[in-house]
């Protein structure tokens, strides 16, 4: 049976879920939309509670996962006509899949030894998803969001992060000072106002926390009193700076070149390096 109803009450909470990171954190799910990502939810052993179908059009390949899916104890199916899809999906042209899955709750571990990222005060869901795609594919492992940071577990920031929520550690509402309490490494900060170049030496030893900040504010004073070395990217003069997720790319990129190409000649070994 095909719904057609926007007061029904399984639509109503969905369209809940997609308008709103406050209601996803309430109540602990969030959506996600596409065969990637559901794929991904799947092969993490996200909870799924509903699968919802556009009706009419779902691409094959959609409908295939959609049958894993279906298997699973628990799992409810719906299928909506595509007025009200489209009401309900975070993505404008949806692919005709789209599931509700329960918010995994990750504990803060005492101590982190690996690659990691604390994201100060980013706001825009766009930038913090690109930024986990970005972290994720860098090799990093967690990511610790402060106060004031877009919900990670919101419907634009799973879009834009592409199903790397599903291979990090993510961890939210982390105050700058826990780091120093829990990271055992290198805390280096993002700083367009001063530092280091990012192409100088001596600052990729494993494992490091890299700061980011807001566009326009940077990071914290708070923040960026942890830094044990502050690292700025040279651009051009005529360009007063670069978009969080495109600084994030070059800074953890920059890392994974030098993790690859090993340490310096008679250096020794680099320890946990990714």
């Amino acid at each position: 049976m095909i719904i057609t109803s926007p007061e029904n009450p399984t639509v109503r909470r969905l369209k809940r879920l997609s308008g709103s990171a406050r209601d996803c954190r309430t109540l602990g799910r969030t959506l996600i939309e596409g065969a990637h990502l559901l794929q991904a939810a799947q092969l993490s052993k996200a909870v799924l509670h509903t699968l919802v179908l556009r009706a009419g059009d779902t691409p094959a390949e959609a409908l295939a996962l959609a049958d894993q899916a279906r298997a699973l104890p628990g799992v409810k199916t719906v299928e909506l006509a595509p007025a009200l899809y489209r009401a309900i999906s975070p993505v404008e042209h949806g692919s005709g899949v789209l599931a509700e899955i329960g918010i995994p709750r990750a504990l803060l571990p005492d101590r982190i030894d690996e690659d990691s990222v604390y994201l100060d005060g980013v706001q825009d869901p766009g930038n913090v998803g690109t930024l986990l795609r970005t972290a994720a594919a860098a090799g990093v492992r967690q990511v610790l969001a402060g106060p004031g940071c877009a919900y990670l577990w919101s419907p634009r920031v799973l879009r834009a992060g592409m199903g790397a929520h599903f291979v990090l550690g993510l961890h939210e509402e982390v105050l700058p000072e826990v780091i120093g309490r829990v990271f055992a490494g290198t805390v280096l900060a993002a700083d367009a106002a001063g530092g280091d170049d990012l192409y100088s030496e001596g600052w990729e030893r494993a494992p490091t926390l890299w700061m980011f900040g807001a566009e326009g504010q940077g990071l914290g004073p708070a923040t960026l009193a942890l830094a044990q070395r502050r690292l700025r990217i040279p651009i051009d003069e005529r360009v007063e700076s670069l978009n969080v997720a495109a600084a994030a790319a070059v800074c953890l990129f920059e890392q994974h070149r030098r993790r690859l190409a090993g340490p310096p000649t008679g250096s020794g070994r680099w320890p946990n390096s990714s």
